[in-house]
């Protein structure tokens, strides 16, 4: 597919996601990054926040995350999150004890 890039987000639990994607913003250690098709190669940590997943335009998905490190490259981002979820399943409040 053309403008898009397989994303991964694996949990010690389980995959939670594996498919083609237009854009994610993934909660970097030095601030929210937005990865792109054709992104430079990197490594990065990542702190507890939000990954916005977008697809045919518009916002398909956000999942927090409790930490972790991702993988990019042109065309794959991998997320090794410390604990993964739906943004829908976890509250406010269990979500500022989780980044705490």
């Amino acid at each position: 597919m053309a403008g898009t890039f397989q994303l991964e987000l694996v949990s010690p639990e389980r995959l939670l996601l594996s498919r083609q994607v237009e854009m994610a913003v993934i909660p970097a250690a030095e601030g929210e990054m937005g990865v792109l098709p054709g992104h430079s190669p990197m490594i990065v940590a990542l702190r507890g926040g939000v990954i916005s997943v977008r697809e045919n335009g518009a916002e398909s998905e956000r999942l927090f995350v409790a930490g972790g490190f991702a993988e990019v490259s042109p065309d794959r981002c991998t997320v090794l999150a410390d604990e993964a979820t739906p943004v829908a399943n976890v509250s406010r409040a269990e979500a500022e004890r989780r980044l705490s």
